[in-house]
């Protein structure tokens, strides 16, 4: 791997699942150990055993630092926003600790950001079942990406596109004010991220299309928010470079989770007031877009799993 220009932002809260937390930063830390990419974990101060655990982890990896926040428990546009402070490369790549880390998938993406005329690069993620999970040293990310072409729900739970796995000059972040502090918990803090910044970088307008806020069972059918988000970088759909995340449980009741109702709230509000009454509505879809603008050039049938999925309970 050459020299990247490259710094990874990770935000870490031991206040939930501290010793899954720990398990995977120290893949992470493995992985990177030696490397000219810079890690940087924005951190919660609490609790200061893990804390203290993971300053010892990466005590004598010179490309590894630690920003400490007194945060509320789950604000990771916090730590997020410390560890942007503290960016000295060109360019920062966001990571969330349940991505596998892939030295080589890194490298693919930073090239292809050196590469887009606006300095900027979103990727598609590829939730693993926990059979999949399984499998992560024992097979390469292509081997993931061609077993969800042929619709194995049972390694593969589905495809996040978009996903918030994003390269961008470390400028730009910066100019827009890094990640809104308001989002607290789970959700939303990475759409508003990613639309502000993409608006900076004049890859989208704001539309009403941002207010329709609907899931998607193939993300070719993705709508409104999704489909706005997801359009400027619909070549990524085609290339290898899928990144994979890891299966962990979800507790739908825990605290984490119940704010996810608050924070659409806080979005939705907040870009009503951003939009201007008169745009028209368009309810833009992505699978018009993908055929003018990749299936003409890329004829293959394989492609069909992107807006014909199944519902994965089918398969499992």
């Amino acid at each position: 791997m050459h020299t990247p220009d490259l710094s990874i932002v990770i935000p870490l809260d031991f206040h939930r699942r501290s010793w899954d937390l720990y398990r995977r930063v120290k893949r992470f830390v493995h992985m990177f150990a030696g490397q000219s990419v810079q890690l940087i974990f924005g951190c919660n101060a609490a609790p200061q055993f893990w804390v203290k655990c993971l300053q010892r982890l990466i005590a004598k990896h010179a490309n590894m630092h630690v920003c400490l926040v007194d945060a509320e428990a789950s604000s990771l546009s916090t730590l997020r926003n410390a560890a942007i402070a503290t960016v000295k490369t060109k360019y920062v790549m966001f990571l969330d600790i349940d991505i596998v880390p892939d030295l080589n998938l890194v490298d693919l993406a930073y090239q292809q950001t050196l590469n887009h005329p606006k300095q900027i690069s979103m990727f598609p993620c590829l939730y693993l079942s926990k059979q999949g999970s399984k499998l992560i040293y024992k097979q390469s990310a292509q081997e993931f990406i061609e077993q969800y072409f042929d619709f194995r729900r049972d390694l593969i739970l589905h495809l996040a596109f978009p996903s918030s796995i994003v390269i961008s000059d470390t400028t730009s972040v910066r100019e827009i004010g890094g990640f809104d502090e308001q989002f607290v918990g789970h959700g939303y803090e990475d759409f508003d991220f990613m639309l502000r910044l993409f608006h900076h970088k004049g890859l989208i307008e704001y539309s009403t299309d941002i207010l329709v806020d609907e899931p998607y069972l193939a993300p070719l059918m993705s709508v409104g928010l999704r489909a706005v988000l997801a359009k400027p970088f619909l070549d990524s759909l085609i290339q290898p470079i899928y990144f994979l995340h890891k299966f962990h449980q979800k507790d739908k009741e825990e605290g984490y989770y119940k704010k996810r109702e608050l924070n659409k709230n806080l979005f939705m509000n907040k870009y009503k007031l951003l939009i201007e009454k008169e745009v028209n509505f368009k309810k833009l879809t992505l699978l018009n877009s993908f055929f003018n603008q990749v299936i003409e050039e890329k004829n293959s049938p394989k492609y069909a799993v992107l807006w014909a999925e199944l519902k994965g309970h089918y398969l499992r």
